[in-house]
């Protein structure tokens, strides 16, 4: 599991150095993240997010990110920046969604 942390700037995630998930970022370039169901009864919704993402060296973003995350990152971990190509939203039960439950974006950078 990883916890997205959302600056003024972008989408960002932290991972253990050897995480098969940062390996596969890097080597890929494509990420999917999908969020669960809120409780055992299944109410609540679902997002997830697909899009291309990239390691992140640079030590201004990194301390920017650290201080906008939920949590203190360990020194080892690696940051990486997250490009949303396309969203989703599914919600169950009593739970108001948008009109628009799909988003796509046509352009990305790598």
């Amino acid at each position: 599991p990883v916890t997205p942390i959302i600056t003024d700037d972008g989408l960002y995630v932290f991972m253990e150095p050897k995480s098969p998930k940062g390996t596969d970022l890097v080597e890929r370039g494509w990420f999917a993240i999908h969020n669960g169901v809120a409780d055992i009864a299944g109410s609540g919704g679902e997002f997830s997010a697909a899009g291309l993402g990239w390691q992140v060296g640079d030590p201004d973003t990194r301390s920017v990110v650290a201080d906008s995350a939920s949590y203190e990152p360990a020194d080892r971990y690696v940051l990486f920046e997250l490009c949303v190509v396309e969203a989703r939203c599914l919600g169950y039960g009593d739970v108001v969604l948008p009109s628009v439950r799909r988003w796509t974006v046509a352009q990305t950078r790598a």
